[in-house]
């Protein structure tokens, strides 16, 4: 009798353990453009990675099956170098799995991305980047996170660096998007359980190219610093990002079968609200920059001390 109710509660324990163990969680951050607090818009009383560091933390404590990732923009739009080597020891803040980098990183000296990236603590993945050649970046990376192999690839579209001189232009080349895709895909799907694709080219070009792959499950977008209100699924394909400034993380729940296929997935954007607590090496970092450039956003100090000066 003994023996039976031994193997009764194990047969239950381990279905419970199963239950809870078939969601992969992705957690997602796109275009923080080198926010790395709060910004104290009226408009938008939300904070960045002053929450963001905190909250991912707390997350993964609850939920260790989680992918952590970013799809690019996080250095400043106006080329504020200080600011970007602090925001990359800001991300190290975070456990991410992977980086993509966008037009605001490319767009940088390749000596400056040499001495800054490392700083994240990140592997940094492009799929089709041709030129320039980049110090550890690589063109896939495979994570192994509660029994799963989870390929990572990302790719830059040629449109997200339209805007920028010619001659910026002509520094940097992609490979076609499909053909990079295809190629790393044909060395690594026997080996994976799930494809997440990281892409810097906007919302509706990422629902084209979901038109175009086979064996992707998750693309992962930015750029145009889309919201999404609902699962958006192409061609099989889940396409989701993040917004814009850091105000939100991108939480995708992919609920999978005993045979690791992905059965239902949800996402949901959760804002980095001001009552969430603040990441004391994010704000050790805040304060240095402030005393180092002399510059303290005017909105803050008025609402910390009442006053604009």
């Amino acid at each position: 009798m003994l023996d039976k109710f031994i193997c009764l509660f194990l047969s239950i324990f381990a279905t419970v353990v199963y239950t809870q163990d078939r969601s992969l969680y992705i957690l997602h951050s796109n275009n923080t453009n080198g926010a790395l607090e709060n910004c104290y818009c009226p408009d938008h009383p939300l904070g960045s990675i002053e929450k963001r560091a905190l909250y991912v933390q707390d997350f993964i404590k609850s939920h260790p099956r989680t992918l952590v990732v970013d799809a690019g923009d996080f250095f400043t739009m106006s080329k504020k170098l200080l600011k970007d080597s602090l925001v990359c020891e800001a991300y190290a803040t975070i456990p991410y799995d992977a980086l993509l980098l966008g037009d605001q990183e490319l767009t940088r000296n390749t000596e400056f991305l040499k001495n800054v990236l490392p700083k994240t603590e990140a592997s940094i993945v492009i799929t089709n980047l041709e030129r320039p050649s980049l110090h550890r970046v690589r063109k896939y990376k495979i994570v192994k996170r509660g029994g799963l192999n989870i390929g990572i690839l990302g790719i830059v579209g040629n449109n997200s660096m339209k805007y920028y001189p010619q001659a910026i232009r002509d520094s940097i080349k992609f490979a076609d998007p499909i053909t990079a895709i295809n190629d790393v895909l044909g060395k690594i799907s026997s080996r994976t359980d799930i494809i997440v694709l990281l892409t810097h080219q906007g919302f509706d070009q990422d629902m084209r190219l979901a038109q175009e792959l086979k064996g992707v499950d998750v693309i992962v977008g930015s750029h145009s610093q889309t919201v999404p209100e609902e699962p958006i699924v192409v061609n099989n394909i889940l396409i989701s990002q993040a917004g814009r400034e850091g105000y939100y993380v991108g939480v995708i729940e992919l609920k999978l079968s005993k045979y690791k296929k992905v059965d239902d997935r949800s996402i949901s954007t959760v804002a980095m609200t001001q009552e969430m607590p603040d990441h004391s090496r994010v704000m050790e970092l805040i304060k240095y920059y402030e005393d180092t450039s002399g510059m303290i956003n005017r909105k803050k100090l008025k609402a910390l001390h009442g006053t604009d000066h």
